[in-house]
């Protein structure tokens, strides 16, 4: 049932709740992950059950009690709820009531699968998305949408090609102040916000301005939520709290059309620079417009936006970036990925790969959590930290318990900082560390809050982070997650913490050389040949080994780039550690005569330190004959031999691959498996690099797919005519799955549509060719046109360059 909050509290939904309440069944309330949403939702749990009710909450601050299994409402975020699903605590029996279902997170997306999974019945609501795609996925009986907009109140709406202090120019604010104006304006950057309201608030005087933005506890903005602030005031906000704030005497809205999204890119989660998605620009105007007289909008924007034919549009979705995540809870659940009915559609490559790291790393074992695994597993930090919480000694356990709930010192601190007397060279997490500590020493006492012991804070931390360059809000979260992991390994939280200096580098980079379960850049390098910064603003040098979070950002030419905070690791903790690897074999053809060569090798966690190669013997030794059998066939493969009958095996190769594609990876016998297990047979009796030379190897495609199958692929088409012009058509299999690709020019693909386009038999998919520029990629015919909508940023900068302009609308 997808229905707004409104909708929810009349008298029908109403009684359906209190009839589910009197029946003795539990139900759940899955809201965000922050504990003031938690909060907000318990007067709506009271107000909307009217029957003998018991009314609990449960999050990283109040644990579950005995009584929790007699609440008929407990209200939870998702984290944890998808631990309760791993324990199976929510059953067929309770229904989920969803709040903000458009507020996507890995976390809330599992839930929905586990939920999905349990046979859980469903309650969504949301503010602001296309309900189509919720009301399949969940087997909506009902979908109610309900209004609230009034047309006598509609806003004035103007799309104009500026930047913010460009638009918030004198004759701007002069009518703000003069109409006596309540103004909100969206950026998508924390130091745009810092810097708008810190701006016009020093010129202005007589306009009450403020900022907010993640980092922010929302007690800096509370005056205006409350009311106690006139008009005219400017606050300035990233889309942090856009959806859930509601800000009285607010009638005029600035929209900057940008914002930072992760888009998941191979498995990776890459910053990128977007325009607004329409629900996100509906949602910010919806601030006033139809909610307020003499309301305005006004959009900043480079593109061409009809805001009157905004519609909401499904959701973006985080969990394909988070193959890790799904793996462990699987794995906790003993269960295979493939058996969840996730809402957005597996990276298998990347799940594959992540059950490889944790497989190898001790933590899941026959697709199963080991011991240490459920030990990390059940730490209330991201799996490297809790690997580090196991491990570590007495000594260490204050610093990795602080440093866990530290995302990063760049986001921990503002642009201008002082953290003179904090800063240990060579370590991002230790310096983070001691920004906490001294906050703790200096302003903090131990308190309780719901009977967690924590560290609470006097008035002096907001001077003390002022002078400091400091986030508050960072402090404050860094101290509910600290105690969290105090709390579960159940020892006494400290009420001081030690500085840390050199001597607790020298035992902290040793703990992280020893288990090593974060990212590991040497010399700016990744162990697969990345290029990997370090961060600006770290405290850690350019070249060594760096180990810490891998973050992923697009530049503005929209290639990924990767950089890295975290701890220097001198090279003699590296090579303490490292590990001589078993004897292999390798076929070598940059030898003046080719052939095998034995491989020795030293190697720290992927990266490769010393190699040492000798020609391999022969005959064979046996304890490598099997090996070197194994690199002849990939020789074979890679078609890199000086093998008589190389030069057939790669025709066939080729042709395989040709009727591979073709049929979406639906010919068993063109399968790189099955063709590799036919050279193994061929090869099984080679003793000897002569031996190899003299057998006679063959592929034989006629043999192995029937004549009417291969005349059948052939036959598929190769081309498409439109609009005058034959366009290449390719075959590819993605994932298990065939597709075609359209190669098109770029005026053929903003020409296209979907009546233009022949029903095919798999999913059509589209490459862009665009001269010199980097060739677009989609894989929808609307994703092809949201990349070509708008001018790129270099194509613009030419058109002004000679001498065609935007106009101000």
């Amino acid at each position: 049932m997808g229905l707004s909050l409104d909708t929810l509290l009349e008298r029908e939904h109403g009684e359906d709740i209190r009839r589910l309440a009197a029946s003795g069944r539990g139900f759940g309330v899955v809201a965000g992950t922050g504990t003031g949403k938690t909060l907000a939702i318990r007067p709506i749990a009271e107000t909307i059950v009217r029957a003998p009710l018991r009314v609990g909450v449960v999050n990283r601050e109040r644990e579950a009690t005995p009584e929790t299994p007699t609440w008929n409402v407990v209200i939870v975020t998702t984290g944890i709820a998808r631990r309760w699903f791993e324990d199976g605590l929510i059953t067929a029996r309770d229904t989920l009531i969803v709040d903000e279902i458009h507020q996507t997170s890995a976390e809330m997306e599992l839930c929905l699968a586990l939920g999905k999974r349990a046979g859980c019945r469903f309650i969504w609501l949301s503010a602001t998305v296309d309900p189509t795609f919720y009301a399949r996925y969940l087997d909506s009986a009902e979908v109610l949408e309900t209004r609230a907009f009034d047309p006598a109140r509609a806003a004035a709406v103007r799309v104009l090609p500026e930047q913010p202090l460009e638009f918030l120019n004198e004759r701007f604010i002069r009518r703000a102040i003069r109409e006596r104006r309540g103004v909100a304006v969206f950026v998508p950057t924390r130091a745009e916000v810092e810097q708008i309201a810190g701006e016009l608030g020093d010129r202005w005087q007589a306009l009450a301005t403020a900022f907010y933005h993640g980092g922010e506890p929302i007690r800096v903005i509370r005056p205006f939520l409350d009311g106690e602030v006139r008009r005219p005031f400017l606050l300035a906000m990233t889309a942090a709290g856009q959806s859930a704030l509601n800000i009285r005497g607010l009638d005029t809205v600035v929209i900057y059309d940008a914002r930072y999204a992760n888009v998941v890119a191979r498995g990776r989660n890459v910053l990128t620079r977007l325009y607004l998605g329409a629900n996100e620009i509906l949602q910010m105007a919806g601030r006033v417009h139809g909610r307020v007289e003499g309301g305005e909008v006004y959009i900043l924007s480079d593109r061409d936006l009809a805001f009157e034919e905004l519609r909401p549009t499904p959701p973006e979705f985080q969990l394909a970036g988070d193959a890790e995540r799904v793996a462990i809870t699987c794995a906790a659940l003993g269960v295979d990925a493939r058996e969840l009915d996730l809402p957005v559609p597996l990276d298998r490559r990347a799940y594959g790969e992540a059950l490889e790291l944790l497989t190898a790393r001790g933590l899941i074992e026959k697709g199963r959590l080991t011991r240490y695994g459920r030990e990390v597993e059940a730490m209330p930090v991201e799996r490297p930290w809790g690997e580090l919480l196991v491990h570590a000694d007495g000594d260490l356990v204050p610093v990795v318990a602080v440093a866990a709930n530290i995302e990063s010192l760049h986001r921990m601190t503002r642009e201008e900082r002082d953290l003179r007397g904090l800063i240990v060279s060579g370590s991002d997490h230790l310096t983070a560390y001691n920004v906490y500590a001294e906050a703790v020493n200096k302003h903090a006492y131990l308190g309780e809050v719901y009977g967690l012991p924590r560290h609470l804070f006097d008035e002096g931390i907001d001077e003390w982070a002022e002078g400091r360059g400091v986030l508050v809000k960072a402090i404050e979260d860094v101290a509910l997650g600290t105690a969290s992991v105090y709390r579960q390994l159940e020892l006494p939280l400290p009420e001081r913490l030690a500085h840390a200096g050199q001597q607790t580098l020298a035992a902290f980079a040793d703990l992280v050389a020893r288990i090593m379960p974060f990212d590991l850049v040497i010399d700016e390098e990744t162990a697969d040949g990345r290029e990997a910064r370090v961060s600006r603003g770290s405290v850690c040098g350019s070249w060594g080994a760096v180990a810490g979070t891998l973050r992923y950002f697009a530049d503005r030419f929209g290639t990924p780039r990767a950089a890295i905070e975290g701890t220097q690791l001198p090279e003699r903790l590296v090579r303490r550690y490292a590990r001589r690897g078993a004897a292999s074999v390798a076929f070598d053809r940059r030898r003046r005569h080719e052939g095998l060569v034995r491989v020795r090798t030293v190697e720290y966690f992927g990266f490769l330190l010393e190699r040492e190669t000798e020609p391999l013997p022969e005959p064979f030794p046996s304890e490598l004959a099997e090996a070197a059998r194994a690199a002849l066939r990939d020789a074979l493969l890679a078609g890199e031999t000086a093998h008589p009958n190389q030069a057939r095996l790669r025709r066939a190769l080729e042709r395989f691959g040709f009727y591979w594609r073709r049929s979406g990876g639906q010919v068993a016998a063109a399968a790189t498996e099955r063709l590799a297990a036919a050279l193994d047979a061929q090869l099984a009796r080679v003793r000897s690099w002569q031996d190899f030379l003299d057998t006679r190897l063959d592929l034989d495609v006629d043999a192995a797919i029937p004549a009417d199958v291969r005349a059948a692929l052939e036959a598929l088409p190769s081309s498409l005519h439109l609009y005058g012009d034959r366009v290449p058509l390719e075959y590819e299999v993605d994932q298990g799955r065939g597709v075609a690709r359209l190669r098109l020019k770029e005026g053929q693909a903003r020409r296209l549509q979907a009546r233009d386009l022949p029903p095919f038999d798999r999913p059509l998919r589209f490459t862009v060719v665009r001269g010199k520029r980097e060739a677009l990629r989609a894989d929808s015919l609307e994703e092809l046109r949201r990349q070509l909508s708008g001018l790129p940023r270099e194509e613009r900068a030419r058109l002004q360059r000679s001498g065609r302009r935007f106009r101000r609308r």
